[in-house]
């Protein structure tokens, strides 16, 4: 199992900081590209690609499909975070475009993962409770915990996309990699609220927090 595993995120422009930072906290690799050529180059050396729409253009949509190409045919396997879709037709169109190449595992609040009904893809819906659906839909799992500032502060959804991807990229099972990210943030949330109550302090404590829980 690859413990440090090379993530590409082509991520969005608010969250791609600290989605570098929570990756390297929990010892994974990331990467931001932008440039098409460049993340169909980066696709074939990495473990595992997350996606995330929440300022997607139409040059990071080519540069996203470029790559879905390449992590498909290579087996390489890659995280859908479709940010906002439920209020946007662009970003909403291309999601549907991209879960019909088949991503790994969906990570995104209930709204969006509602609002886009996969069927046969792994899902993780968060919340106050998360709720992970296997690929057959037939049975649901939830996850309880965090605290209420995980959604006070910008990114950290996007972020525990990237922390999806790192997981897989480890070599762990869809269904296992969204329990896993799930529980490590929940966790983090909870030690980062004891010493911290502000939201940028609390920031800066939950990267602390997913180093410590990944390094103990």
């Amino acid at each position: 199992m690859n413990k440090n595993p090379l993530i590409l995120c082509l991520t969005n422009t608010v969250a791609a900081n600290f989605t570098a930072n929570c990756l390297l906290a929990i010892g994974a690799k990331p990467a931001m590209v932008e440039e098409p050529s460049e993340a169909a180059e980066l696709a074939a050396l990495a473990d595992a690609i997350l996606f995330n729409l929440g300022t997607v253009s139409a040059r990071q949509a080519e540069a996203m499909r470029a790559a879905v190409k390449v992590a498909n045919e290579h087996g390489i396997p890659w995280v859908l975070d479709p940010v906002g879709v439920q209020y946007l037709a662009y970003r909403r169109n291309l999601a549907q475009e991209l879960i019909g190449l088949k991503p790994t595992l969906i990570r995104g609040n209930r709204a969006e993962v509602d609002s886009l009904g996969p069927t046969g893809i792994v899902t993780l819906a968060t919340g106050a409770t998360d709720a992970i659906k296997q690929s057959n839909n037939s049975n649901t799992q939830t996850i309880t915990g965090g605290v209420p500032m995980l959604q006070v502060v910008t990114a950290t959804g996007c972020a525990q996309g990237g922390i999806c991807a790192a997981f897989l990229g480890r070599g762990q099972s869809p269904q296992d990699a969204a329990v896993s990210a799930s529980k490590l943030m929940k966790r983090a949330g909870e030690i980062a609220w004891e010493r911290a109550k502000a939201p940028g302090s609390f920031q800066v404590a939950l990267v602390d927090a997913l180093w410590e829980l990944s390094h103990d």
